[in-house]
């Protein structure tokens, strides 16, 4: 893992231009958390338009770490982005499916410590969910010319992270509470937009950068 986060670095160093989608996210957030509750519907439109922001941030992060660095190809970034876009909804499935058990958690009589654990219990898989996704993207994106498609190549994602399961456990949770560590110190010491910055950039790195450079490294099982 050492030389992996070596040539990720090495990598990044030499891509400036990578600051600028979670720039853009960045700026997103706060577009949208001051336009969507004047707004028709902002509850569902809010889930939407912050859906789609992550996408594109996503799909330019993407393209600049497989491009030049400095620029991105319009054809390959619409295929980039389908290749992010296909999966999102199950995140939305996911987020439907376990509504009625948060609303549960919350208003069963259960001892507030056990209450709270779940409802973290399932932000950590939401959030692990939507790393594995983003990490079958990125793997998809990288090997769009072994396959006939979008589908195609989604499917060598979802085959990549099934046979390197216990890589990508490590990866990801590791990235995850790494995420986490970082919001809760800036929040205590510099609220404001520095923990929005770490929940963009990181999760880029966890389910871009990493995956990407572990399976051009030789490093995932096919």
């Amino acid at each position: 893992m050492g030389r992996l986060l070596d040539e990720v670095r090495d990598r990044a160093l030499t891509r400036p231009w990578l600051i600028v989608p979670p720039l853009l996210g960045l700026l997103g957030q706060n577009l949208l958390s001051l336009l969507s509750p004047g707004l028709p519907g902002s509850l569902m439109l809010g889930v939407l338009l912050g859906a789609l922001m992550t996408v594109v941030v996503t799909t330019a992060f993407a393209e600049l770490w497989l491009g030049d660095g400095r620029s991105v190809d319009p054809g390959r970034l619409v295929e980039t982005g389908t290749l992010f876009l296909i999966p999102y909804p199950l995140l939305l499935v996911f987020g439907l499916t376990t509504t009625p058990l948060a609303y549960w958690l919350l208003h069963a009589d259960l001892a507030q410590g056990v209450s709270m654990a779940g409802l973290y219990a399932l932000l950590a898989a939401g959030k692990l969910m939507a790393f594995a996704l983003g990490a079958v993207s990125s793997i998809a994106a990288a090997r769009r010319r072994d396959s006939s498609g979008a589908l195609g190549a989604l499917l060598l994602g979802f085959r990549a992270l099934r046979a390197n399961a216990g890589f990508f456990f490590v990866l990801l949770a590791g990235f995850w509470a790494f995420q986490e560590g970082c919001v809760i110190l800036t929040r205590a010491l510099a609220p404001g937009l520095l923990d929005r910055f770490f929940t963009t950039v990181i999760p880029l790195f966890a389910c871009v950068a990493f995956p990407i450079e572990a399976w051009r490294s030789g490093r995932l099982k096919a």
